[in-house]
C-alpha cells in the first residue's frame, strides 16, 4: 500500500490556517530542495558505515531514490 501524500495534504489542508500552511509548504519545499543538493555532492558511505543510513534518508526526502548514480556504485 502506497500512502497518497498530495490527497492526505489536501485532507488536512482545510484545518490548518493559512498562515501555517504557508509556512509548513515553504519549509517542506525547502527541505525537499536541501536533501537534493546535498545528494548531488554527497558520495555513497561504505555498507555497514554509519552514515549510510541518514544518507538513504537524505536521498529519500531529495527525491533522488532512483535517479542517482552513485545508489547503484554497491
Amino acid at each position: 500500500m502506497t500512502l497518497d501524500w498530495q490527497s492526505l495534504y489536501a485532507s488536512v489542508l482545510p484545518f490548518i490556517p493559512a498562515e501555517i500552511a504557508a509556512d509548513l509548504t515553504l519549509i517542506g519545499t525547502f527541505m525537499v530542495s536541501l536533501c537534493a543538493v546535498i545528494a548531488r555532492f554527497w558520495p555513497k558511505p561504505a555498507k555497514g558505515s554509519k552514515w549510510l543510513t541518514i544518507y538513504c534518508l537524505v536521498n529519500r526526502i531529495g527525491m533522488n531514490s532512483r535517479h542517482s548514480v552513485n545508489l547503484n556504485n554497491d
